[in-house]
């Protein structure tokens, strides 16, 4: 299984609380043929005007399991994306806190929302 960080580009856009979280329901909408294949958390953070989209997936296979269907890369594109080695401790630490969702802030960004897929 592969263990994928992601964070959001263009953050520049996102400047509406609601709206920064309804692209998070809408990339979940599209990606509804994925459920099988993949378990994902995306949190959001920041303020109005200063907000960041970042998130961890477990997909299966050993490579980035959004490429595997067209359908999946439409949201992704606006993501950088990182495949974890869970070998290393800081990885595995990482990956355990985004589950147990002990994050109060990102990169200095308050806590605004988590969504679960």
């Amino acid at each position: 299984e592969a263990v994928v960080s992601t964070q959001s580009t263009g953050n520049n856009e996102l400047t509406v609380t609601h709206k920064t979280n309804n692209l998070v329901k809408g990339m979940f909408q599209r990606l509804e043929t994925m459920k099988k294949h993949a378990f994902g958390l995306m949190y959001v953070f920041g303020e109005p005007n200063d907000q960041i989209i970042t998130g961890i997936w477990l997909g299966r296979g050993d490579k980035l399991f959004f490429n595997e269907d067209d359908n999946w890369t439409t949201d992704i594109v606006h993501y950088d994306t990182e495949r974890l080695d869970m070998g290393k401790p800081e990885n595995r630490a990482l990956f355990e806190k985004w589950i147990a969702g002990g994050f109060d802030d990102w990169q200095g960004k308050p806590f605004e929302k988590d969504h679960i897929y």
